[in-house]
């Protein structure tokens, strides 16, 4: 008799979601991706550019390749605890609400109400995590960037000299991070393409849709 009603432990889970969330989005405002954007690539290979994030040593891209993969690390292992949230979230909505979904204690329009705020709030959670996401698409082109000059160091002798195998296992050390084998989480899949974002901004959350979406969201948690 004391049992909660499904909406209401969504809506639960949600507030949960939320609460984790506000120290979330600070820590990716306080982490400034976006200050490490790398932006036309292309043009290294047609003309001479002055790259701005060239550290002008071996020691210096070394240094900054460890900010870059410490800024990764702060926010791919929170992310992964907000995700399982999300997945948590939708995997009850998906079960327990339909357009049958009634309830014992609330009017029609209580309920209608209610599963909006839900629909909202599961909405807000993708644009959360999607912002995440962005953010670690930035910090994971800046690595690959970082390494590329790095390879101009490859037994170049004296001070700024690294060996092939160093510059391979550095490598290899950040792919596993940045292609989701240290937390065993696929931080991609909550990128959002412009279908995505019309959803969201339309506030739409059908069924079917939702339950491909699900299966699609399972994945993300199943990285060999």
């Amino acid at each position: 008799m004391n049992a909660k009603e499904p909406l209401d432990e969504i809506l639960e889970s949600i507030k949960k979601f939320q609460q984790q969330a506000e120290s979330f989005s600070k820590l990716l405002s306080h982490t400034k991706a976006i200050d490490h954007k790398v932006e036309g690539n292309i043009l290294k290979y047609f003309i001479v550019t002055n790259d701005k994030f060239d550290q002008r040593s071996l020691g210096g891209e070394k240094r900054y390749h460890e900010l870059l993969s410490s800024k990764f690390e702060r926010i791919i292992a929170p992310m992964r605890e907000l995700a399982k949230l999300h997945l948590a979230t939708i995997q009850q909505f998906n079960r327990d609400i339909d357009k049958n979904y009634f309830s014992i204690e609330k009017t029609d329009h209580a309920v209608k109400s209610e599963k909006s705020m839900a629909i909202d709030g599961i909405n807000l959670q993708r644009r959360i995590l999607a912002d995440a996401a962005s953010d670690l698409d930035i910090l994971r082109d800046a690595l690959s960037d970082t390494e590329s000059r790095i390879k101009k160091y490859i037994n170049a002798g004296g001070t700024n000299n690294i060996s092939e195998a160093e510059s391979v296992m550095l490598i290899q050390k950040r792919s596993a991070l940045t292609d989701g084998k240290n937390h065993q989480f696929d931080f991609s899949f909550f990128g959002l393409n412009f279908l995505d974002k019309t959803v969201i901004l339309l506030g739409v959350h059908m069924k079917e849709t939702s339950s491909q979406y699900l299966g699609k969201l399972m994945t993300a948690f199943e990285i060999r």
